[in-house]
């Protein structure tokens, strides 16, 4: 089957990616830059309340079913799912693909599904058994999956938009960033206790850059009560060009996260040259060397994450070799890289469903 017309039999479910706030639909806006039609049905919007997500999902699975009545080059459904509320949603999207006789692709994203299908095991295997492939982040999820009796397993990394690489006039400090949800389990609380308890070796140093939604109040009053004002700016919610501008300042990108699966902001990070900070979780060794592209710290360790802190801080020359090191990392996910492996998902289970 020639391969300049596979995205015409593909629809795409996921989270609106228009505006992206979060992984999953970060990777749709991506994909949607060089997957030509790109075939989409919206179930939810981060920014809705969970009565218009109710009214959002209904309407999605409406427009599903149309698309799929009417639109009979379509052959694969590839649908784009977390765990919790995100993957219910997906499940009945799932069993309306398979109702209406298409294959599935279900694309696990986000740190949670292990500990998400311990409470529900029932439930989501027998929407896991429904699916023709699962695609995972990494070889450690690929084992994960197998492990509970998965069948037809795909590694497809994550995508990241090509890095717009500009000069930003130094000032003297080292710059550290942290994009994503504000909550424990990014380990920001952590970071900020870090900087709070050796502040007076930090000061005049660096400076630490927020960018994100979640908790943002506690952030604020949290970064007052620990008297680091100087130290710590709140970005707000971060969009592409803030994004952008925000990657070329900083010197070191920090995620210290507890859960995750393999970080989006991680890679960009790397596809801008930087060294990273971050823990063992997760997909995360895929993607991050210790002592090579970045640090690795024990989540909730604050110590650890301070010394990481202050051996980045104080060695300019540890920081670009593992920047160089970070960038070389991220080449693999860039788009070209991951057309190829959507292509030829898509193209053999088209072989696979001629010979059945």
């Amino acid at each position: 089957m020639p391969k300049d017309n596979i995205f015409d039999k593909v629809l795409f479910v996921g989270i609106d990616y228009k505006h992206p706030r979060g992984g999953i639909a970060s990777v749709l806006n991506t994909y949607s830059t060089f997957i030509h039609p790109f075939k989409f049905v919206r179930t939810t919007d981060s920014e809705l309340s969970n009565l218009q997500k109710i009214c959002y999902a209904v309407s999605g699975y409406v427009s599903l079913t149309w698309k799929l009545a009417i639109d009979r080059s379509i052959e694969i459904v590839h649908v784009h799912s977390a765990s919790g509320s995100s993957f219910w949603r997906k499940s009945l999207a799932i069993r309306i693909a398979k109702a209406m006789g298409r294959k599935v692709i279900f694309h696990c994203h986000g740190g949670g599904f292990k500990e998400f299908r311990m409470n529900y095991p029932k439930e989501v295997d027998a929407i896991l058994e429904k699916v023709d492939s699962i695609v995972c982040l990494s070889e450690e999820w690929k084992t994960y999956f197998e492990s509970i009796s998965c069948r037809n397993v795909v590694v497809i990394k994550n995508v990241i938009a090509e890095p717009e690489i500009e000069a930003t006039e130094s000032d003297g400090l080292v710059h550290f960033l942290f994009l994503g949800l504000i909550c424990d389990n990014k380990g920001i609380f952590d970071t900020l206790e870090a900087i709070a308890i050796h502040k007076e070796d930090l000061l005049e140093k660096i400076i630490l850059h927020i960018g994100g939604n979640g908790e943002t109040d506690r952030l604020l009053a949290t970064i007052k009560s620990l008297g680091i004002e100087s130290l710590v700016y709140f970005e707000g919610w971060v969009d592409n060009e803030k994004k952008r501008h925000l990657l070329n300042l900083a010197d070191i990108y920090i995620l210290p996260s507890y859960i995750e699966g393999v970080p989006i902001s991680i890679l960009e990070a790397e596809s801008y040259h930087k060294p990273v900070i971050t823990t063992k979780v997760g997909g995360i060794p895929s993607i991050v060397k210790d002592h090579q592209t970045g640090l690795f710290v024990t989540p909730g360790n604050i110590e650890e994450i301070y010394m990481a802190i202050k051996t980045l801080t104080d060695n300019k020359a540890l920081r670009n070799d593992f920047g160089e090191a970070s960038y070389e990392v991220s080449k693999g996910y860039l788009p070209e890289a991951i057309k190829k492996q959507l292509e030829n998902l898509y193209s053999n289970m088209l072989s696979f469903n001629r010979l059945d």
